[in-house]
């Protein structure tokens, strides 16, 4: 080798270059070395700085980097994945993303990647037991000291118990404004019962999706199907039913299969097809009336959502005249879910991951170090003008003491929640929900806190919403029940306008009837400041023309000085001090007939809740007015018909004295001069019968003959009278008895005849016992009378219960009648037969009638010439003993005379 120092010039040049190049080559490597150790340096500590922060979170923080590969997760992500962080960065990229939410945030990935934010991205996550769970996550670009962005940073929280809470109370909401559709559709279907139960079985066919609906009554061990939509009802039996069941224990019964139920042994239902089975009782107050069922072809067909809605259809259905119940069950269930909402949004506060809205880190004095870029979006301030300043300079001052004790001191827990109020930059407020969890030293004292809000104002905003509804339904209920208390009109206005002046803010709220063929407007009812107004009429036209009256349809003027030509009401208003007036139509079957009317002092004063108030309210106010209308007319037209028939019935009952008397007194006035007749031809005969001539002898015993019966006539007539003027005297009487006396007296008068006598078991009754036995005997002494040509007759005695009066009726198998001449049977010495066929002077059957109808009751007859005939007598009431529902038919004709000592005296 040649020395350094012998080489020449040229060689000792490039050498000194290359020695050169080699140390500047050195040099840069080791400033890269430095430079990377920095970085890791760098990168550890925020790793570090991290794990401080993210290990106490709820949340799940993950990261990836710019290659999409997974760099960071937090206990808490692994917690809500169930995976292993090591089985984590062994998946796809966002592999824990359900499949069809995954296309959704890889679509806005390319956003985050220019350097972009993914706010409040919500999809399911699978968890490694399979298990689906809601989330709600934001993502960050992460950046380096120099501003580079080196990866993405999200956190993601569970929100499925808001997720199934949120369906809940959708589905009950859908549920409570079915119900509140049905109440609506049965206040329209007003007094018609079956109006009533149609429209709810098809309204509980359309809410549980069934098949078929059916309403059954219960009647006696039956069920009786009233309604039935969409299927076939069989008639049931309460002990081998299910809808029997209902009724023995009051309580909703299912059948998710007929075929396999066991509490259903009958055929009919399957034979129709019908598997599956939801049924309620239907009650009055402590009475089941019936039950309400809907059915399905298809085997498991209901929920327990379905059964929930058939309860309040029953409710409602059971208790259609008094709303108070169906209204009772809407609020108890409103409670209960309000309550349960409360609850849940506790729980809520527990499990909602404040960080993905907004994360700061203070000091032991409360001092802010560290914010994120989301609560500086939130507060609409800059990153560096939130630190060093304290937490509580943005919150208001009434949330402050309940901040403190969330925050600080030794108040201050892990996972503790509490809604306060923030102030915006621009002076607007932001509800939170904020928690917060100590940071700890070394020596386990609190060096500082790391606090996470959620913006909050829109929940906040519903629950008053909420709470102005509930406390609208509970108010709409109130003025429902107040205004069917009411009778009158003017009261059911008066009931209206009191309840919906504390829903609707205004100085003057009215209720005008409109009579349009008369151009009338009558206010019936009003306030205006708080006083009730008086009842008044106007034309017509001071308040609009007819045709726009007759609209169905709602005014608003937001202010009534704007008006160029307003109509004189609207002037009044005007000189009252009121600016805005609200109309709502008052509308039945189609047609207006009136208008209520809310005027307030301030212009524009009524949002559009108070529109739908007003219209809530007119429907039931129109029909309730149309109601006490109808009511009105009723009791008018009633008394004017009691009054009318009053009059009459007083007329009728003084002639009718009057006829009595006169006939008393002409039939005791005849006596005497009888008496003397008959007398003095009997003498005639006795004393000197021998000394006349034939002819003469002839002509006197004709005298003597119509003498005695014309004074048969006369005792006829004056028992006819003595019976109308006789006071029932009433009590139990038994029929059987008495028939069984009455037969063993009339059995002299079978004259060597064969009569058998059929009686059934015969009612004890309310009667007057002397006035019956007159009655009965003379049916009984006619039948016997009229089968007399019969060698062997049948006379048949049996109970008769017609329109709910009992009663007897007796037949026989004598000559009958044609019943053409029926009409001439109770009417005073009416005959149907000569005097040399049978004997009498046709004044028996009249004296039955009247004593029927003494007693409330009538009676009828039945009959075929050469058949035999039936008499029927009612007397006017209730049995007071056994009944016998047999009936039969017969025939009837004029009874025999009764002697004046068978009739009571007058």
């Amino acid at each position: 080798m040649v020395p350094l120092l012998q080489l020449p010039g040229a060689y000792l040049t490039a050498g000194g270059a290359l020695l050169a190049l080699l140390v500047l080559l050195l040099g840069l490597l080791w400033r890269e070395h430095r430079r990377r150790r920095r970085a890791e340096r760098s990168t550890a500590e925020i790793q570090s700085r991290l794990q401080t922060v993210t290990a106490t979170m709820r949340e799940g923080v993950i990261a990836y980097d710019m290659e999409r590969r997974l760099t960071f997760i937090n206990p808490a992500f692994e917690r809500l994945t169930g995976y292993p962080a090591d089985d984590l960065r062994e998946q796809d990229f966002l592999h824990h993303i359900h499949h069809e939410d995954r296309p959704a945030i890889l679509a806005e990935w390319d956003h985050l990647a220019q350097g972009g934010a993914l706010r409040d991205q919500e999809y399911r996550v699978i968890t490694r037991s399979g298990q689906t769970r809601w989330c709600s996550s934001s993502w960050e670009p992460m950046r380096d000291e120099s501003g580079r962005q080196i990866g993405y940073l999200g956190t993601e929280f569970d929100i499925t118990e808001r997720k199934l809470a949120e369906e809940a109370m959708r589905l009950d909401t859908d549920l409570f404004q079915a119900v509140l559709e049905v109440e609506q559709a049965v206040s329209a279907a007003g007094l018609d019962s079956e109006t009533v139960m149609r429209a709810i079985a098809e309204r509980s066919k359309g809410l549980t999706g069934a098949s078929g609906a059916v309403i059954e009554s219960l009647e006696g061990n039956d069920l009786v199907p009233l309604v039935h939509i969409g299927t076939e009802a069989p008639r049931l039996k309460v002990s081998s039913s299910l809808s029997g069941i209902c009724v023995q224990t009051g309580e909703l019964q299912r059948c998710d299969d007929t075929l396999a139920d066991t509490r259903i042994p009958h055929q009919l239902y399957r034979d129709l097809g019908i598997r599956s089975i939801l049924v309620v009782p239907l009650k009055d107050e402590h009475r089941t009336l019936g039950v309400l069922k809907v059915v399905s072809i298809e085997a498991h067909a209901f929920t327990d959502r379905d059964a929930k809605a058939l309860r309040l259809l029953g409710g409602l259905m059971g208790a259609a005249l008094a709303h108070a119940a169906a209204f009772e069950t809407r609020q108890s269930r409103l409670e209960e879910r309000t309550s349960a909402l409360q609850e849940s949004e506790q729980r809520f506060k527990q499990l909602i991951d404040v960080a993905q809205e907004g994360i700061w880190v203070a000091d032991d004095r409360g001092v802010i170090t560290y914010v994120n870029q989301r609560l500086a979006d939130l507060l609409g301030y800059s990153n560096g003008s939130l630190l060093g300043r304290p937490v509580y300079d943005f919150i208001e001052s009434d949330s402050r003491p309940a901040a403190q004790r969330t925050l600080t001191g030794r108040a201050l827990r892990p996972g503790q929640n509490q809604d306060l109020r923030f102030r915006r930059r621009d002076g607007t407020k932001l509800w939170g929900l904020v928690s917060a969890s100590p940071i700890l030293g070394k020596d386990g004292a609190t060096v500082g806190t790391v606090g996470m809000v959620t913006d909050i104002t829109e929940r906040k905003r519903t629950e008053d919403q909420l709470r102005r509804s509930a406390d609208r339904l509970g108010m709409l209920h109130d003025m429902d029940q107040a205004i069917l208390a009411a009778q009158s009109p003017s009261e059911v206005g008066r009931a209206a306008m009191g309840r919906i002046r504390r829903m609707v803010p205004c100085q003057r709220c009215t209720v005008v009837l409109f009579n349009f063929d008369r151009g009338e407007a009558e206010l019936i009812a009003g306030y205006s400041s708080g006083a009730q107004m008086a009842s008044t009429s106007y034309p017509l036209g001071e308040f609009s023309a007819p045709e726009v009256l007759q609209r169905n349809s709602v005014r608003y003027i937001e202010d009534l000085a704007g008006l160029k030509d307003p109509p004189p009401i609207m002037r009044q208003l005007l000189a009252e001090g009121l600016r805005s007036l609200l109309s709502a139509p008052l509308m039945v079957e189609g047609e207006v007939i009136g208008e209520i009317n809310l005027a307030s002092s301030a212009p524009a004063a009524f949002e559009p809740e108070h529109r739908d108030i007003a219209l809530e309210v007119t429907s039931p106010l129109a029909i309730a007015i149309q109601h006490a209308r109808l009511r009105q007319e009723l009791s008018y037209q009633t008394g004017e018909l009691e009054r009318k028939l009053g009059e009459r019935n007083a007329a009728l009952r003084g002639a009718t004295a009057e006829i009595e008397t006169l006939l008393h007194s002409v039939s005791h006035d005849l006596r005497a001069p009888l008496r003397h007749l008959m007398g003095f031809s009997r003498m005639l005969l006795d004393d000197h019968g021998s000394e006349l001539q034939p002819g003469a002898l002839h002509y006197a015993e004709r005298i003597h003959q119509a003498a005695d019966r014309m004074a048969t006539l006369v005792e006829d007539l004056l028992n006819f009278s003595r019976i109308g003027r006789q006071a029932l005297l009433r009590r139990e009487v038994g029929l059987m008895t008495l028939v069984e006396d009455v037969v063993d007296q009339l059995r002299s008068s079978a004259d060597g005849r064969v009569i058998e006598w059929e009686i059934d078991e015969l009612p004890t009754v309310d009667c007057d016992l002397a006035l019956t036995r007159v009655a009965i005997t003379e049916l009984i002494a006619n039948a016997v009378k009229f089968t007399r040509p019969l060698q062997r007759a049948t006379i048949r005695v049996r109970a008769v219960e017609v329109d709910g009066q009992v009663g007897i009726r007796v037949e026989d198998n004598g000559v009958g009648f044609k019943m053409a001449y029926a009409g001439k049977l109770f009417t005073m010495f009416q005959r149907l037969h000569r005097p040399d066929e049978f004997e009498g002077n046709g004044a028996g059957l009249a004296i039955v009638q009247r004593i029927a109808h003494k007693h409330g009751g009538r009676v009828w007859a039945e009959s075929e010439p050469d058949a035999g005939a039936t008499f029927y007598m009612t007397l006017g009431g209730q049995q007071a003993g056994q009944r016998d529902s047999e009936t039969g038919g017969g025939a009837g004709r004029e009874a025999p005379e009764v002697g004046a000592e068978d009739i009571p005296p007058g």
